[in-house]
C-alpha cells in the first residue's frame, strides 16, 4: 500500500510547517491544498514550491480541488475558466497526476440536470487533459447532485475520457446510500485516488465528518471496504484525510504521530 496525507488532517497548521513534520517523520507523500499554497508562495514563483517539496523528497498525490464544473461550463465562465486552468498548471507543474473535484450541492436534486453534467464535465476533463492532468469526482455523502458512487461511477462511465475518473472516500462509501457491490465491478484505472479514515462509535444516523477518526481507532469501517477496493487492482495512494475538531487541536507532531500509527495498521492488515 503507498500511503500520503492530506493536509486536511492538520488544518491549523501551515504549508511549510505541515511538510517539514512530514518529512521529518518519513511520511513521503501528501496532496496539496492550491490555497495554502497560494498562501505559502505569496506572491513567488512556484518554482519556490517545486524546489522545497523536491528538498523534502515529497511526492504529490493529488491536487485540490475545482469547483463548480457540474452544472456550468466552465470553459464559459470568464475568470472561474482562468482560475480553473491555473490549477491545471499548478498541478502539471509539480508533476502531480491529479486534481480533485467535488459536485455542486443544489437545494433539490432533479433528475434531468445529468446530461448537462456529462457534457460539462467532457468540456473540463478535455482541458485537464491538454494540461496532462486527470480529474477525479469525488462523491460526498448527502449531496444531491452525487451522492454515492454508484452516481458517480455512471457519470464518469457516460463521459468516458481516460482523464476523468473517481476518488472514494471510506467514510462517504459507508455513511450514506453507497453499497460494496458498487465497487465490485470498478477497474483500477477508474479508481485514481482513495480517502482514507474511520468513524467514531455511535448511532451511524448522528455521525458527521467531524466524527472521522485514524484508521485502527474507529468503529472499522475499513475492514469491508479497503478490501473490495483492494480486489479491484486499485495500486495508487490511500490518502489519510481527518476533519476530526478534537483531532485538529493537537500539536502537529502528535497528529503525524498518529498518521503514522494508522499508516502502519493498516499495512500490517491490508498488506
Amino acid at each position: 500500500m503507498q500511503f500520503a496525507i492530506n493536509p486536511i488532517t492538520n488544518v491549523n497548521y501551515d504549508f511549510e510547517s505541515s511538510v517539514n513534520a512530514y518529512h521529518q517523520a518519513g511520511i513521503s507523500a501528501m496532496e496539496i491544498w492550491i490555497d495554502r499554497l497560494d498562501a505559502f508562495l505569496d506572491g513567488r514563483e512556484l518554482d519556490v514550491a517545486a524546489d522545497f517539496l523536491a528538498e523534502k523528497n515529497m511526492t504529490l498525490a493529488s491536487s485540490i480541488c475545482a469547483v463548480q464544473i457540474m452544472l456550468r461550463d466552465i470553459t464559459a465562465a470568464g475568470d472561474d475558466f482562468v482560475e480553473f486552468k491555473r490549477r491545471l498548471a499548478i498541478t502539471r507543474d509539480l508533476n502531480c497526476p491529479t486534481l480533485l473535484f467535488i459536485p455542486e450541492n443544489p437545494d433539490e436534486p432533479d433528475r434531468n440536470v445529468y446530461g448537462t453534467c456529462e457534457k460539462n464535465l467532457k468540456k473540463a476533463v478535455e482541458v485537464a487533459a491538454d494540461y496532462g492532468v486527470k480529474l477525479a469526482l469525488e462523491f460526498l455523502q448527502g449531496n444531491k447532485l452525487c451522492g454515492t458512487l454508484n452516481t458517480a461511477k455512471r457519470i464518469v462511465r457516460d463521459v468516458d475520457h481516460p482523464n476523468l475518473g473517481l476518488l472514494i472516500d471510506l467514510s462517504h462509501q459507508w455513511m450514506d446510500r453507497s453499497d460494496l457491490s458498487d465497487i465490485a465491478d470498478l477497474t483500477a484505472d477508474e479508481l485514481l485516488i482513495v480517502h482514507v479514515d474511520d468513524m467514531l462509535e455511535g448511532p451511524p444516523e448522528t455521525l458527521i465528518d467531524h466524527d472521522r477518526t485514524f484508521p485502527g481507532e474507529g468503529r472499522g469501517i475499513d475492514h469491508s471496504i479497503i478490501p473490495a477496493i483492494q480486489a479491484t487492482g486499485y495500486d495508487g495512494y490511500w490518502s489519510l484525510e481527518i476533519f476530526n475538531h478534537d483531532i485538529w487541536k493537537q500539536p502537529l507532531d502528535e497528529i503525524v504521530s498518529a498518521s503514522l500509527r494508522s499508516f502502519k495498521y493498516m499495512q500490517q492488515r491490508y498488506g
